[in-house]
């Protein structure tokens, strides 16, 4: 889980002036806080927390790692297309409010309800006019499934049993009633697809279309530019995964992590603010063990600190990398992700979210180019085995212990690279088979003349 997410789209809504006191690049130069630079000054920042990382952790070899990576991801069906449209179609739907008639399964009503334990309110269990979606699972199971079949208008005493795992001890196991009252039912009728439908919706849905071929075209391409950045997200992470398997930092920047930690506490408490009365809550440590589990304000606490501890330990090795491979950050970079992300939040330009939450957003975008230009680079100089139904088929055993010989997806590219130490003067055997052509349904095998051949002493530029 990416920390860069919970601080940025929080600070879009809630100042970055939660997060404390903001660091100019004089205040402290050794200081890794994020600092208000300006986006060509970013750079520089770079150079000068690797200084403070290594300090703090030892970077390991990260250029011979070797991990096995689903590639099945990648594959964009038909029915994904369809899905994807179907949602684009959902969020032009028409809603009506209806005072009458019987709840079903996906209604978003309007509802009165009020928890009894022993006959008393208990702590989060009431509210009013509160808005609920009938089998989203946000409720206990029990209310939520018994919201079905109800009258519009008519009070209920709804029994139900909270889980006996619940995040409340007071609740955990415990047998309630809900007086429950729907006052209301959201009916929506979602649109059919046509080409008068996408031309007319397009640019609000943000498509580059104006018919239903050309959409589902868009959409392809789209879900394939998804599947390939999640493919390489999910290499790195499987690389850095095994890079941090033994390793033990000898400590953190304490300014900087307290930071992370008041930065994530900041959020959740603004986050509750504006939403708690929504769930019908009126204090933090009700909200913070409803909506996310957390038996008390302590427990959330440490997880703060651990939470904040993994993304840094991340974040030192990510930096010290790029310092390792010269990868650096131009202004040019910055300003184009601020640009995406003012378009995204309904900015006018990236200008104004600095103007309102000043240049340390310079630092948090920067980072963010930062992570995503090392995560290419790790991903490129590891030892990536992409599996499963990836780049050689499934050749998995059978049950006599033959291969199953399934066609290879990929052509015209290479597949896998193995480095050596010197130039190989025999077959190199991967697993089992010799690397070859492959015909019809088998590997053909190489020939000791024929691999010879390949790596011939003429060939200076063998790889």
């Amino acid at each position: 889980k990416r920390f860069f997410g919970v601080m940025l789209a929080a600070s879009l809504a809630v100042s970055l002036t939660a997060c404390g006191g903001k660091k100019t690049s004089q205040d402290n130069a050794a200081s890794t806080v994020n600092k208000e630079v300006t986006a060509e000054e970013y750079a520089g920042t770079i150079t000068s927390n690797a200084d403070v990382y290594k300090q703090y952790v030892t970077l390991p070899d990260y250029k011979g790692v070797e991990v096995s990576v689903d590639r099945s991801s990648l594959t964009v069906s038909d029915d994904d297309v369809e899905s994807y449209i179907s949602k684009l179609l959902s969020q032009t739907a028409t809603t009506e409010t209806v005072t009458e008639g019987v709840t079903a399964s996906g209604d978003t009503v309007k509802l009165d309800y009020s928890g009894l334990l022993n006959g008393e309110a208990f702590s989060g269990g009431t509210a009013t006019d509160a808005s609920y979606t009938i089998g989203s699972g946000k409720f206990i199971t029990d209310l939520d499934q018994r919201l079905i079949g109800l009258t519009v208008g008519q009070e209920y005493n709804i029994p139900c049993t909270f889980p006996s795992d619940y995040s409340s001890s007071d609740l955990a196991g415990k047998d309630v009633i809900f007086v429950v009252t729907v006052k209301s039912i959201q009916k929506s009728t979602v649109p059919d697809l046509t080409d008068a439908w996408v031309a007319e919706n397009a640019s609000t849905l943000g498509v580059e279309a104006t018919t239903v071929a050309e959409l589902r075209s868009y959409v392809k391409d789209y879900l394939t530019s998804q599947a390939e950045s999640t493919f390489a997200s999910d290499k790195y992470q499987a690389v850095y995964s095994k890079l941090s398997e033994n390793l033990t930092p000898s400590g953190y920047p304490q300014e900087e992590l307290d930071s992370l930690v008041n930065t994530l506490k900041s959020n959740v408490e603004s986050e509750f603010n504006s939403y708690g009365s929504s769930y019908g809550i009126s204090d933090l440590d009700s909200y913070l063990s409803q909506v996310y589990g957390f038996e008390s304000q302590d427990a959330f606490n440490d997880y703060a600190v651990e939470y904040a501890q993994q993304y840094l330990l991340e974040k030192m090795v990510l930096t010290l990398i790029a310092s390792n491979e010269n990868i650096t950050v131009s202004a040019d970079e910055i300003n184009d992700m601020g640009a995406q992300l003012a378009d995204y939040y309904g900015y006018t330009n990236y200008q104004e979210i600095l103007d309102n939450y000043g240049n340390e957003m310079n630092s948090e975008v920067g980072y963010e180019v930062l992570y995503q230009k090392v995560q290419k680079k790790t991903s490129e100089i590891s030892r990536a085995m992409e599996s499963q139904n990836g780049l050689f088929g499934n050749h998995n055993p059978t049950a006599d212990g033959s291969l199953n010989n399934y066609p290879v997806e990929q052509k015209d590219e290479i597949d896998l690279t193995v480095h050596t130490s010197g130039k190989p003067v025999h077959n190199m055997y991967l697993r089992g088979f010799t690397g070859g052509t492959y015909q019809g349904n088998y590997w053909s095998g190489v020939d000791q003349k024929d691999f010879a051949d390949a790596f011939s002493e003429a060939d200076s530029g063998w790889q």
